[in-house]
């Protein structure tokens, strides 16, 4: 065989590509990935805590769907009413038209009503109630899941002077590194947790 200097430099080239991509730090980075282990009692908790997380979001999805679709049947039942609003006590539905006017009186010239009959006022106030209640439900199991991962990594993962500063319910505080202060997932048995 002869000697080929094309050949010979493809070849060193290629050998340094792949030596600088194995030695660098990014490739080796990407394929270790932190990782907390839970013993069984954590990841009983862990369990909990995100099926308490995820009931609350349900029900505050079924609650704000409910709310939707009555408020669009009645506004489709109303179509005089554009962007309709209903009053706080859901006696009446109000409709704003025409807000052009320069003066009050103008203005209140064009505000539509309609009342609303016993039944749809019921179920108003009912659908409305249970809206508010799943999302105060819900915005409590968004603390309590964040409450609880935060101090699952202040348990296990060492302390870092960047990352995201955080004061829990219990008095513990400290911050939280990187990748963790983005979230956490776990495996099915909720015994490994990782960054999510």
């Amino acid at each position: 065989m002869g000697y080929d200097p094309v050949m010979k430099k493809a070849l060193f080239l290629s050998a340094v590509a792949f030596s600088l991509y194995t030695s660098s730090p990014h490739s080796v980075a990407q394929q270790l990935l932190p990782t907390i282990y839970l013993s069984a009692s954590e990841a009983a908790k862990a369990k909990q805590a995100v099926q308490d997380f995820k009931s609350a979001q349900e029900r505050n999805n079924l609650a704000a769907t409910a709310w939707r679709y009555f408020y669009d049947s009645y506004q489709a039942a109303h179509p005089d009413l554009p962007d309709l609003q209903f009053a706080s006590d859901f006696r009446i539905a109000l409709s704003k038209k025409n807000l052009n006017g320069r003066f009050p009186w103008e203005t209140v010239a064009n505000l539509a009503t309609v009342e609303l009959s016993p039944e749809e006022r019921q179920k108003a106030e009912s659908l409305n109630r249970e809206m508010l209640e799943a999302r105060r439900l819900a915005d409590q199991a968004q603390k309590s899941w964040s409450d609880y991962w935060h101090e699952l990594v202040l348990d296990h993962v060492p302390p870092s002077p960047e990352g995201l500063v955080v004061s829990l319910p219990s008095g513990k505080s400290g911050t939280i590194p990187n990748p963790w202060a983005n979230g956490i997932v776990f495996t099915p048995d909720f015994r490994v947790a990782v960054p999510f």
